[in-house]
């Protein structure tokens, strides 16, 4: 996980969008942490393991997911 200043985080912004497909990004403001920045992919997977016991084990891990999103 790496930490940066909200200002450098817009002037590197290409750099820092290459970085969270290997790690965590936290953007802090005057000490403070004001986002987290994640990979997508690895969110789908944390989403799924959430799930787990909640659905039946038959399901499509796909049709879980759509059932879910549907509720919100």
């Amino acid at each position: 996980m790496t930490e940066v200043n909200v200002t450098e985080f817009r002037r590197g912004l290409k750099k820092y969008a290459e970085m969270v497909k290997k790690e965590d990004i936290i953007v802090v403001s005057n000490g403070k942490q004001i986002m987290r920045i994640t990979d997508p992919a690895k969110n789908k997977v944390l989403r799924m393991k959430k799930l787990r016991g909640i659905a039946k084990t038959d399901l499509d891990p796909e049709d879980i997911l759509k059932g879910r999103l549907a509720e919100l």
